[in-house]
């Protein structure tokens, strides 16, 4: 249920939790957090009356929690959702309370940490922000590596400050280190210019430079032959995390974008590899030619590091060696860095001087039919299978009838849409507008009265998205426009595994969206798929409104 809870099903978590009598355990601690946390997600959701009146159910079992065993963790969180509620001196007041029960011994790495941190939750609670301060310092001492402990913590301090109004500006000493993504030229296929010869330790020094300025600590990016490697080096003798994304197939990337640089940028390339705290592939395929897969690996990788820098509550930048001239193609670091440029992050360009680029004639590519980056959703009803014959009709009319409404009204629709029975495909030419999109069509199937239909009220809808290069051609049999290929078949593996209540997205298309419209929806990971027949598990993200 707390996977529930974390996909943005918080509704169906909580019925979930009622359903299997965990609401009645009041001789389990895990039960009463686990529900006392549902509340809160319920209520930092909410508005007015009813963000108050959870706020206040959520207090209740954390003090619940707390008489019946004991601790810091259901007493402070006692304290803070009473001040959420909008009793300001009431949470003071058991704050302090809390903050004089004495800490058990013995202690050690994270338990340790979270016991500091809630006294540092504590001691803010109460106004005194210097204890607050020391606390945490004291806290992330314990544990100095848990980042995501950190994270946690960070988050519930942030949401205190604006409930109070402080300024968060205190709490910058304590975010984890930088993500970046790092992007560079490759080097000449002549071997002239900068990025040969001398340019290594010139530009490994600014690496390690930027690596030490900057507080990089985890890092995404290619793995090309120049400016990739000479940067995941630099990376990896700072004891960062160095996270890959190939554009190709291993093989296949080796051998256009490395091999023909010479025995040595293989070697320096499989070192860095076998490091690597992460492999991605854009494309398991080979080369064909199509640049736009490079393109297409680079905003794998920028989304990558705003999404790791969102989940670490930290900053995301963007580094970049470049020569100053526009991109020859579809591809480049010219574009990498206007594509970051345009979400409003830091970049820190390294400047190197090289040739301008000459624009060779394109390797062959299939034409039979176009490609195009395409963002999809793929949905369905958990429970339609199940329907009598007699409620299908009832089912098509007031459930497809009101998805088919939602898809009419939407400010920017799908350029292709196909449905089968309680199954629809939607394909939106911009990533936005599909996640905006499948938040308008769980909405508006929340809102529908299935008892009142004659419909069970289970029936949920699942919503799977992914953003990819997908092929656009014309079905054979039905003479109608058709979206094909492999990343089609990605969102559709997602859908099944998305919890009724919820969407879900890959990885691919949570990086576009939290690299831009941050301000719009949120993406939080949730888990890996359940892989099948042959398909790996996929990391999946869940979907909702900023």
């Amino acid at each position: 249920m707390l996977c529930l809870a974390r996909a943005g099903a918080v509704d169906f978590a909580r019925a979930e939790y009622v359903r299997l009598g965990l609401d009645r355990a009041d001789d389990d601690p895990d039960a009463i957090a686990l529900g006392a946390r549902l509340l809160k997600d319920v209520t930092l959701a909410a508005h007015g009356r009813r963000r108050i009146a959870f706020a206040k159910a959520s207090t209740r079992r954390y003090h619940t929690l707390f008489q019946r065993f004991g601790g810091l963790y259901g007493a402070v969180n006692a304290a803070t959702m009473t001040l959420v509620a909008g009793d300001r001196a009431g949470g003071r007041a058991l704050a302090a309370a809390a903050l004089r029960i004495p800490p058990p011994p013995g202690l050690k790495g994270e338990a340790a940490y979270y016991e500091t941190a809630s006294r540092a939750e504590a001691k803010f609670l109460v106004g005194d922000l210097d204890a607050a301060r020391e606390t945490m310092t004291r806290a992330l001492a314990l544990a100095p590596q848990a980042f995501a402990a950190h994270a946690s913590t960070l988050r519930q301090l942030e949401m205190l400050c604006r409930e109070t109004g402080a300024d968060p500006a205190w709490l910058s000493t304590f975010r984890p280190p930088a993500c970046a993504h790092f992007t560079g030229h490759i080097l000449d296929a002549t071997r002239q210019g900068a990025l040969s010869g001398g340019l290594d330790s010139n530009l490994r020094r600014e690496a390690d430079r930027v690596v030490r300025e900057h507080g990089i600590g985890f890092a995404y990016g290619g793995l090309a032959a120049g400016a990739d490697i000479i940067f995941a080096e630099a990376l990896l003798e700072a004891g960062a995390e160095f996270h890959v994304v190939l554009a190709t197939s291993l093989e296949s990337f080796v051998a256009v974008s490395v091999a023909p640089f010479g025995a040595d940028w293989v070697q320096r390339f499989e070192q860095c590899f076998t490091r690597a705290a992460s492999v991605r592939y854009a494309s398991q395929d080979p080369y064909v030619g199509d640049e736009q897969v490079f393109a297409y690996a680079s905003q794998i990788a920028m989304g990558c590091a705003v999404l790791r820098a969102q989940t670490l509550a930290t900053e995301a930048i963007q580094v970049g060696v470049w020569d100053g001239h526009p991109a020859a193609g579809p591809a480049g670091v010219a574009v990498d860095l206007a594509y970051w440029a345009k979400g409003g992050r830091r970049q820190e360009i390294i400047s190197v001087r090289r040739p301008p680029p000459s624009r060779a004639s394109p390797t062959h590519v299939d034409t039979s039919g176009s490609r195009g980056m395409k963002a999809m959703l793929f949905a369905d009803v958990k429970g339609f299978g199940a329907l009598r014959d007699d409620q299908i009709p009832a089912f098509f009319e007031a459930v497809m009838g009101r998805m088919a409404k939602v898809v009419e009204e939407l400010d920017t629709g799908p350029r292709h849409v196909e449905t089968w029975g309680d199954g629809l495909f939607l394909v939106f030419d911009q990533p936005v507008d599909a996640a905006l999109a499948a938040l308008a069509l769980q909405e508006a199937h929340r809102a529908l009265d299935l008892r009142a239909l004659g419909l069970p009220r289970g029936l949920g809808l699942r919503i799977g998205g992914h953003y990819g290069p997908v092929h656009l051609g014309v079905n054979p049999l039905t003479r109608t426009p058709a979206v094909i290929g492999a990343h089609v078949v990605v969102a559709a593996r997602i859908e099944p595994d998305v919890a009724p209540g919820s969407a879900c997205v890959s990885e691919a298309l949570a990086g576009a969206l939290a690299t831009f419209h941050g301000d719009r929806v949120r993406c939080g990971y949730v888990g890996r798929t359940q892989g099948r027949k042959g398909f790996p598990a996929t990391p999946i993200f869940n979907l909702t409104r900023a």
